[in-house]
């Protein structure tokens, strides 16, 4: 299976008139860490509803793993893609850390010890092995936001959406969360404002303002395009 994003031509206006999306185009290949940055309003929201088909393109196509997200491949593209939302207590809502994480896999129906399996490596991943029988809405926001990536990683997805990161996190916790992120080898793509983030870790950026990709390139090359940045809000 192909690790692969491909947006050709992607346009969606909103029922109120709103044009979110605007003849966007671009690839993200297999293995790459991918930023994508814009004020807001911009449509990064509307584009990651589009990848895992929650929002249907009303012009151009979207291609998961090679599959198309339009085309009754909604079940295939969703285990193939987890989304991280950027307020981990919309994803946690178990009596434990384990059940949280365990629950996408006994939804499907996966034999028990293989849950019991797959929860631990998630954890582990995520250095959170220690906590499986803790209350999640007792942890730090940190802890949190690890937990929510487990129960993700849980269902060995070949591409990871993550929506703001390090939101709400503390300096240590950012960096933290950066030093996690740089080790997963999923192919990834990352909204953020964290422009420390962006440098760190993401080689490619893509700047999306007023639903039209304003620029698409090497991470290094567009942080220091000072003209850039201030005309789309970044700087």
């Amino acid at each position: 299976m192909q690790h692969t994003i491909e947006v050709n031509h992607l346009s969606y206006t909103y029922p109120d008139g709103r044009r979110a999306l605007r003849d966007i185009s671009f690839t993200i290949n297999a293995g790459e860490k991918v930023a994508l940055v814009g004020p807001n309003g911009a449509g990064k929201s509307t584009l990651l509803l589009h990848l895992n088909g929650i929002l249907s393109p009303q012009a151009g196509e979207v291609y998961v793993c090679g599959m198309d997200v339009g085309n009754g491949n909604l079940g295939q593209v969703r285990a193939a893609i987890g989304i991280v939302f950027q307020n981990p207590d919309d994803q946690l809502f178990s009596p434990t850390v384990f059940d949280d994480v365990a629950y996408g896999l006994l939804y499907q129906g996966v034999p028990e010890t293989e849950v019991r399996a797959r929860v631990a490596r998630a954890l582990a991943t995520v250095d959170m092995e220690d906590y499986a029988e803790r209350v999640p809405h007792r942890l730090s926001p940190g802890e949190k936001k690890r937990v929510a990536i487990a129960t993700v990683l849980a269902m060995d997805p070949q591409i990871l959406i993550l929506d703001e990161p390090t939101a709400g996190l503390d300096p240590r916790g950012q960096r933290s969360f950066a030093a996690l992120l740089r080790k997963l080898p999923q192919t990834m793509l990352i909204t953020t404002h964290d422009m420390r983030l962006v440098r760190e870790i993401l080689p490619r950026t893509l700047v999306l303002d007023n639903g039209c990709i304003a620029a698409d390139g090497m991470t290094e090359h567009i942080l220091n395009d000072t003209a850039l940045l201030t005309t789309h809000g970044l700087a």
